[in-house]
């Protein structure tokens, strides 16, 4: 089996891909994994942490003595987790829908711990939201679009975990739209393109 067949299944696991997503914010022992996961046993995080440190996705970064026993320290490696452009177009269309599919799970799962976590979610204080646009745009505005968005995000996504800073999930979908007719994406109605996206009001659901 080719190199880039075993990444896509280890990757292609719930709680693979929660330890992938725990570890993309720093090095984590199995202490803090179960604490970030408290669903997911520890038998079962060892056990897909060392699948994952088998197929070269995460590495041990330091161990220490606790209590008697040896406690690792855990850490992505990041240039094992791209997918290069030669190996994405191997991929058939099940297996970019398999991982659509992982991602949007990964999104439902993370909501539906951010509602458990709390008695009466406040989604106007918490700043949750999630919207859809279509934007009409050709290519070269549609490069403009994508530089200026990765502009408006680059000096916040620098920013370190630190006492106060809560961490914000923000996911996003850009994909070519396959419609028919414009009525098709007007059935609610006229919507004004310039409408703040950021509403978090109970229209978002």
């Amino acid at each position: 089996m080719m190199a880039w067949r075993n990444r896509l299944e280890l990757v292609l696991h719930p709680v693979r891909l929660r330890l992938i997503l725990e570890l993309a914010k720093g090095e984590r022992t199995v202490d803090d994994l179960h604490a970030a996961i408290p669903q997911v046993s520890r038998p079962t995080l060892y056990r897909h942490l060392k699948r994952l440190e088998a197929g070269g996705l995460v590495r041990v970064t330091g161990q220490r003595a606790v209590r008697g026993t040896v406690e690792k320290s855990y850490a992505l490696v990041p240039e094992h987790l791209t997918l290069d452009q030669a190996t994405i177009a191997r991929l058939s269309r099940e297996e970019h829908l398999e991982f659509f599919v992982t991602f949007l799970n990964s999104l439902l799962g993370d909501y539906a711990r951010y509602l458990a976590a709390r008695t009466t979610p406040d989604l106007q204080a918490d700043g949750v939201g999630f919207h859809q646009h279509v934007f009409y745009l050709n290519e070269a505005e549609f490069q403009e679009f994508v530089r200026a968005l990765n502009q408006a995000l680059l000096p916040f996504a620098q920013n370190q975990a630190a006492p106060g800073r809560i961490p914000r999930l923000f996911a996003t979908i850009l994909m070519p739209l396959e419609i028919t007719s414009h009525s098709e994406i007007a059935l609610g109605g006229e919507k004004d393109p310039h409408e703040d996206h950021h509403r978090t009001s109970d229209e978002n659901l």
